[in-house]
């Protein structure tokens, strides 16, 4: 019986404790109606035990909320945080495409310019490969027999020389570049207009070859095709000299030369379609072509006297 006694206090003592307090707060609001002057210092007793736990209370409720209030600052802020990265990535994105474009847009014009000055025909074409070996300095471009290309067509840019068609497709073409050991272009110093052979050195250098020894030459001076070799018109930018040889007293001296382009960065490439040395070509198959004069009869009474 005693077990059992314990737990219906247990069970009773919560709604007892209750009822008591409610009880208690009725009791005290009848007096306080009843006898409003006399309750002063109760009511004073009253606030003074009840003040710290509601100021607790509110200690915590305040803490809590602010915890809440930070937790939810701080995922809204990573949130937006996301959101802006995001953005960023986009807006770099567009600015790279829109640089692209320009750098685009004034190759094309640069090359756009040229081909209107230029009185040779030529065709455009892209840069699709390059040739990874370094004995051979060579590109390849997206245009081939199909557009009329041929072995031997000079293949140039607004800054100069590039060098020359050596192998054709149908739809592609192998340029070899001007700095290819295998490469020579008659050339002419602009200054002096001194004559010499362009010879590649690999790694985007050249060399100034035959040049003779009484010439001048100098630093800095610049060099152009001469046209004498039919592949590459006259006054065409080849290169810059950088340093000048004079070895024994042989008949040539020799220049180093730096090319005009930058045959490491080619984008778009221009081909001249026809050179002198073709015309010639053609001229002399042409000549070749046309049969022998046949032996005109004489008369049988032989040359008539004047």
């Amino acid at each position: 019986m005693r077990i059992r006694d314990f737990f219906l206090f247990r069970k009773y003592t919560l709604s007892a404790f209750v009822i008591s307090l409610l009880l208690l707060a009725l009791v005290l609001m009848s007096l306080r109606v009843k006898q409003r002057g006399g309750l002063d210092s109760l009511d004073a007793l009253l606030i003074e035990i009840c003040s710290p736990f509601q100021k607790g209370s509110t200690f915590v409720i305040k803490t809590i909320y602010g915890v809440l209030q930070q937790y939810v600052f701080i995922l809204h802020t990573q949130q937006e945080n996301e959101l802006l990265k995001r953005r960023i990535s986009e807006l770099q994105q567009e600015n790279h495409r829109l640089q692209e474009l320009a750098s685009t847009h004034e190759r094309l014009r640069s090359l756009l310019q040229f081909r209107e000055k230029s009185s040779s025909p030529m065709i455009g074409a892209e840069v699709i490969g390059q040739d990874p070996s370094s004995w051979f300095k060579s590109v390849t471009i997206n245009r081939g027999e199909k557009d009329g290309l041929e072995r031997g067509m000079a293949v140039v840019c607004p800054e100069g020389v590039i060098g020359r068609i050596l192998k054709t497709a149908p739809d592609y073409a192998v340029v070899l570049l001007v700095t290819d050991f295998n490469s020579a272009v008659d050339a002419i110093v602009q200054r002096t207009r001194a004559k010499a052979i362009v010879e590649g050195r690999g790694e985007n250098q050249c060399r100034l070859k035959y040049l003779l020894r009484t010439d001048e030459v100098a630093v800095g001076d610049i060099v152009v095709s001469s046209g004498l070799d039919g592949n590459f018109p006259k006054g065409l930018t080849i290169g810059e000299v950088r340093t000048v040889e004079k070895v024994g007293h042989g008949v040539f001296q020799y220049a180093e030369l730096v090319p005009s382009v930058d045959l490491t960065k080619l984008e778009e490439v221009f081909v001249i379609k026809e050179s002198s040395f073709r015309s010639r070509e053609e001229k002399v198959k042409k000549i070749e072509k046309i049969p022998a004069k046949t032996k005109v009869p004489r008369p049988k009474g032989g040359v008539p006297k004047r």
